[in-house]
């Protein structure tokens, strides 16, 4: 009679182990996006309580109130409607949307700044946001990014719908000098609340234009803007930092 050797007693469990290890390694590489509706995202980030300090910065606004420029709610509403169509907030608008395409246009974004107060604005913003998005977001942002950049690059990363994001970035912005125009103008609540209503429409329309503009496309012509805010580096008494 042949006696066979004894045969090994096989792991029942080896191959399950190694679908588990390869599985936990993946699981270690990757970041993990937390699971946020966008429109929480949304309130969270541009909520007064989110701490960028926007409050600080008039974006000249000061310096044009105080060189008369702007002294009532027709001429406060068309300063700001233009800076959305044809200023800085379009120059913003058309960047975060690059920014959110994956594009690399941060060194360009500086660039673009008329006036080192323009300059000192979105960088304080800038790293205030990617501060709060690294520490509480759990999203690895980086650093140094002018504001409209860092935006675009967590938009993209927590998936909110782009069109969503350019809208209530630039209807904060109208709403940041509203604010601002009814401190020191002065105008009344209901002032600021009839010139929102006006230029809501605008926004969104501008939202959807703005999400289809190529780096090219970028193109201002709100001269007097950016010359008040070089002005106001020069004013001796001053409440905001832009």
């Amino acid at each position: 009679m042949i006696r066979r050797p004894p045969r090994s007693t096989p792991k029942p469990s080896s191959a399950a182990s190694d679908v588990y290890k390869r599985q936990h390694m993946d699981i270690s590489i990757k970041e993990i996006k937390p699971k946020f509706d966008y429109h929480q995202l949304l309130l969270s980030w541009f909520s007064p309580n989110f701490p960028i300090g926007s409050y600080n910065f008039s974006h000249g606004l000061e310096a044009a109130i105080e060189m008369n420029y702007i002294r009532d709610i027709v001429s406060l509403e068309n300063w700001i409607n233009y800076l959305i169509n044809c200023g800085s907030a379009k120059t913003d608008s058309i960047l975060l949307s690059n920014s959110y395409q994956g594009k690399n246009i941060n060194e360009l974004a500086f660039a673009l700044c008329p006036s080192k107060e323009r300059w000192i604005e979105t960088k304080h913003l800038g790293n205030a946001f990617c501060n709060n998005i690294n520490e509480n977001w759990s999203f690895n942002i980086g650093n140094n990014l002018a504001y409209p950049v860092a935006l675009g690059k967590a938009g993209a990363f927590f998936k909110i719908p782009l069109e969503q994001l350019l809208i209530i970035f630039m209807q904060s912005f109208v709403s940041n000098l509203i604010n601002v125009g009814i401190k020191h103008i002065p105008l009344g609540q209901n002032d600021g609340q009839k010139i929102l209503v006006k230029l809501l429409p605008i926004v969104k329309e501008l939202a959807l234009n703005y999400k289809e503009c190529e780096i090219d496309d970028i193109g201002t012509s709100a001269f007097i803007s950016d010359l008040t805010s070089m002005y106001h580096e020069t004013l001796n008494n001053r409440i905001y930092q832009t």
